[in-house]
């Protein structure tokens, strides 16, 4: 039996900040960016464009849209942590980029200048964030008529599945959305992104589901490995579940890894391509 606890008022990331997670989001960004890059291709993001990469953590997707848009172009980066800010302004100064612009913000807030940008991008944004249509909002007051907002985030969390199934991963995939949820997230937001982008004065142009297959040994098999390594001591810490039941979580991952015939399905998400009106 466990006991909840408050959440931290310190984190300001529901994963964290830290060195391990940095390197955990780099890894997630290198297996998701084919997808990322395949929206931006359709969303028309190009040469010369001025881009918002909206809730931007340490950077990953912001040097692939500084690299798409070159030098005529430029990317703000917004983020509520400094610690990745610092990290995202030190390795533009290590690349020699001169068309990214970082800056510590609350994307429920945005200040950005109006109506500049040609286009946005929001993945895993907002699924953790209290008022995801005030951050909506925010970008269509930045975008130009006519700029594109691609948005990728969880729609079913709870619909992952790892299989063989057994009732000790639903039960942490469940605490991990209560977790979410207990910081003021929805981790089901994006079956709502498409109406809210539209009460925004956005067209929705295209809506497609996002769900991915990983066997044993494989590194998108690895993901899920690194996010379990991360957030599950977190969850003990919030007190949703326990040491025998991380324990029991381990162990059965363990069996998972070693079974030819495992199959690990990514948390289903949607991808939504928007155009201001």
């Amino acid at each position: 039996m466990t006991t909840e606890k408050a959440v931290p008022a310190e984190r300001e990331y529901a994963l964290g900040t830290d060195r391990d997670e940095l390197i955990r989001l780099g890894f997630q960004h290198q297996l998701w960016i084919e997808y990322a890059a395949s929206a931006w291709d359709r969303a028309g993001f190009c040469p010369g464009d001025q881009l918002l990469d909206v809730g931007c953590g340490p950077g990953h997707a912001t040097w692939d849209l500084a690299a798409r848009v070159g030098e005529r172009g430029h990317v703000t980066a917004i983020d509520a942590s400094q610690r990745f800010i610092d990290h995202l302004q030190s390795q533009a100064r290590l690349r020699g980029l001169t068309n990214v612009i970082a800056t510590v913000g609350d994307v429920e807030k945005l200040r950005v200048s109006k109506r500049l940008f040609d286009g946005a991008y929001a993945r895993w944004v907002l699924c953790f964030v209290r008022r995801p249509e005030a951050v909506i909002a925010g970008v269509a007051g930045a975008l130009k008529s006519g700029g594109v907002f691609v948005v990728q985030d969880y729609f079913n969390y709870e619909g992952v599945l790892i299989s063989p199934n057994c009732d000790i991963f639903k039960r942490v995939f469940k605490m991990v959305a209560r977790s979410w949820r207990m910081r003021g997230g929805n981790p089901d937001v994006g079956g709502e992104v498409p109406s809210i982008l539209s009460r925004c004065g956005f067209r929705v142009r295209e809506i497609r589901p996002l769900v991915r297959a990983a066997r044993p040994g494989s590194p998108l098999w690895q993901w899920p490995e690194t996010f379990f390594a991360n957030y599950l001591p977190v969850l003990v810490e919030l007190g949703l579940i326990n040491e025998s039941d991380r324990r029991a979580f381990d162990c059965e991952w363990r069996k998972r890894s070693r079974d030819p015939a495992a199959v690990f399905l990514t948390p289903p998400m949607l991808e939504v391509i928007a155009v201001k009106k």
